[in-house]
């Protein structure tokens, strides 16, 4: 008879076993990660019953100047709906920083593309005068190195632009004429005196074969981090798809299959391993072998326990990638914080989650079902050790 470790509460504990089941087909290496992603597991298990503010999205328009293929928010140049005026957005932001630590809440602000608002600097400075951190999620078209420099002043250091490929795979998805602008972006960022200049890339069958080339490219023109994602089934690239066929297409021009996601990890992990600055960021639980080696923390959900988001027209949700059906009120109608405090119970009560294939899964309380966004846009494809063929 063999012993084998197990891990019980935050502690490994050595047990009898039979061979066959010698560390439940876990590599020894693994354990130190699998103690970690349970602690992570147990911090967020607090936040159930004691949530703790300290992310923020500020989805600031549903405008954009670009009509991109894959776009989760189906933008368009004009928006279904009036943005908040430059005033509600200050007052919501004075009334977050008077309810909650401010100086721990980093805010996110995207969109639409947040550069068509031309209040952006004065509100960034309202939020930096209160102590938080921002920064812009764009497409780079529009960010020039005087437009960069006013959100610095304002108090902005991070900006994160999309590069969805190389020339051609870009613009396919983008339009014709962005792709010099987007990369044009990225220096203008670092010269305006932006510390982290992150390109994101949304990967896909027709850039998956590019990687390298791609992160050769975006740290060339000036980002000093580069993040991949991929695609969600919402917005044009899911929910827009109404009939069979546009939905088959959708997935075959857009969404990756198991072999395409394990070569998109293994090089991230590969270039990790070779200290680049690199990372995968999409939600859900990726395995033990996965977490930890192909980003920097594991992946949990945190919507609704530390993230919040301000939509455009000022209704509060956990996260902007969730349906419209998850808004929880108005900021215009009742005090941001009473909406935090007294409606977020969905998010917060996990037991309707252990459901479906989440039912008897060894690694639920974990994962606690997956990113909440992907699970309610993709309910069929929201697992991410499925998306593996684990």
């Amino acid at each position: 008879m063999l012993s084998k470790l197990i891990l019980r509460g935050s502690q490994l504990v050595r047990t009898a076993t039979h061979p066959s089941e010698f560390f439940g087909g876990l590599r020894l290496r693994d354990f130190p990660k699998l103690v970690a992603i349970k602690r992570d597991a147990t911090r967020r298990e607090r936040l159930h019953t004691a949530p703790d503010l300290t992310y923020l999205f500020w989805e600031s328009t549903l405008r954009c100047n670009l009509r991109c293929a894959h776009c989760g928010s189906s933008c368009e140049t004009r928006s279904p709906r009036p943005d908040l005026t430059t005033e509600q957005v200050i007052e919501i932001v004075d009334s977050i920083a008077a309810d909650f630590e401010a100086r721990r809440i980093f805010v996110s602000i995207t969109g639409g593309e947040p550069l068509l608002r031309k209040d952006l600097d004065q509100v960034v400075e309202r939020m930096t005068v209160h102590g938080m951190r921002s920064c812009i999620v764009s497409n780079g078209t529009l960010l020039t190195e005087e437009r960069a420099r006013r959100l610095v002043d304002a108090g902005m250091r991070t900006v994160t632009i999309s590069v969805d490929g190389l020339k051609a795979e870009h613009e396919a998805v983008r339009g014709a004429g962005t792709y010099e602008r987007t990369l044009a972006a990225l220096g203008n960022a670092g010269r305006a005196g932006m510390t982290t200049v992150e390109a994101i890339t949304c990967v896909r069958p027709a850039n998956l074969g590019d990687l390298a080339e791609i992160e050769r490219t975006v740290f060339d023109a000036g980002a000093n981090l580069w993040r991949v994602i991929t695609i969600d089934k919402m917005g044009r690239a899911g929910q827009d798809a109404d009939e069979a066929s546009a939905a088959a297409q959708m997935d075959a021009d857009l969404w990756l299959d198991p072999p395409q996601i394990n070569e998109l990890l293994d090089y991230v992990a590969s270039r990790r391993d070779a200290g680049a600055p690199v990372r995968f960021s999409c939600g859900g639980f990726l395995g033990v072998d996965r977490e930890l080696t192909v980003r920097p923390e594991s992946g949990q959900c945190f919507a609704g326990l530390a993230i919040a988001s301000i939509l455009h027209d000022g209704s509060v949700s956990a996260c902007p990638s969730l349906p419209r059906s998850w808004i929880q009120g108005s900021a215009l109608e009742t005090r941001f914080s009473t909406i935090w405090r007294e409606r977020f119970h969905r998010f917060r009560d996990v037991s309707w989650r252990r459901s479906g294939r989440c039912h008897d899964c060894s690694w639920f309380d974990v994962c606690l079902g997956g990113g909440l966004h992907e699970r309610a846009v993709q309910p069929d494809d929201f697992c991410w050790l499925d998306r593996q063929g684990k």
